[in-house]
């Protein structure tokens, strides 16, 4: 599996040597440098301290600091790790920040990508609803306040748009459990993201949805209209998985020349996923187009 993504994105953790830097994760947004400042002072000398905000000026949950030796940074850690803030517990550990490789320069529109790199079991999420701006700094920034983030890529049309959704590889599945209990519908620049264990696209392990059904409709099945021209099967996949388990995604194309019909099916595990689908996402721009959902009578 792919992502439609011009841009190659492998990350990697930096040096493991100990650092006098710090990131501060889970802090209140409404938390100050002062405040922060106030806080870690206590442990040492501190050189630095920057809270992150976004395009409108508001905090990121997190915060740096660093102080003038490696030694007072290890207090620090030991000494305020889990320290209470507000109503938050702040998680404080070394600043080791995942950095990105170059981009690739293999040309097209499809290059090799996260998607293409199998994960360690159950340390794979997928992470959804995100705003168009998020790049893979931010989606790290934010998804490192729960673990240690070893690799991450936000997907992306063939134009370099992102497509909303991303994929975030965790040092071990704990922390990815973790990402799931604490950062699900946290938010990340204005939007309230989806995160879950990321789940492998497959065949319709029911044996069929009218297996057993002799109705006219499972209740299980959405048709998906007025799709852009450049919306591919996976494309349907990713932005209803948001929703629930997708057993099975198509956007119909023309069978002599390929192109798009601009509409599709998704198939969902419950009826009560499909209704969420339809909820949630009739109306709903995609690539400047609202998509017009309904239950499809005649799968």
């Amino acid at each position: 599996r792919t992502f439609a993504s011009t841009k190659h994105t492998t990350v990697t953790m930096a040096s493991e040597e100990p650092t006098n830097r710090l990131y501060v994760g889970n802090i209140p947004w409404s938390t100050s440098v002062e405040e922060l400042r106030g806080i870690f002072s206590q442990c040492g000398s501190i050189s630095l301290v920057d809270i992150p905000t976004g395009r409108q000026g508001r905090s990121r949950g997190y915060g740096i600091v660093e102080y003038s030796s490696v030694q007072e940074a290890q207090v620090a850690i030991q000494q305020l790790d889990g320290h209470s803030l507000g109503d938050r517990n702040i998680t404080v550990r070394e600043d080791k920040a995942p950095t990105k490789s170059a981009p690739s320069k293999s040309g097209g529109n499809r290059g090799s990508t996260l998607g293409d790199t199998p994960a360690a079991e159950g340390c794979r999420c997928y992470v959804g609803n995100l705003a168009w701006e998020t790049t893979e700094d931010s989606l790290i920034a934010h998804c490192s306040q729960v673990g240690t983030v070893v690799q991450s890529e936000v997907a992306r049309q063939p134009g370099g748009r992102s497509k909303g959704w991303g994929l975030v590889d965790y040092e071990s599945p704990e922390a990815a459990t973790a990402a799931i209990a604490q950062l699900h519908n946290s938010e990340l620049q204005g939007r309230s993201i989806i995160v879950r264990l990321e789940r492998a696209g497959g065949a319709n392990k029911s044996g069929g949805v009218n297996a057993g059904r002799p109705e006219a409709s499972s209740g299980l099945q959405i048709v998906v209209r007025n799709l852009p021209w450049s919306t591919t099967s996976e494309d349907l996949r990713q932005v209803f998985q948001q929703v629930g388990n997708v057993v099975k995604a198509d956007a119909v194309c023309h069978a002599d020349t390929g192109r798009s019909k601009g509409w599709g099916t998704v198939l969902f595990e419950t009826r009560e996923q499909a209704q969420a689908a339809i909820q949630g996402f009739n109306g709903v721009e995609l690539e400047h187009r609202p998509m017009q959902i309904k239950l499809d009578r005649y799968d």
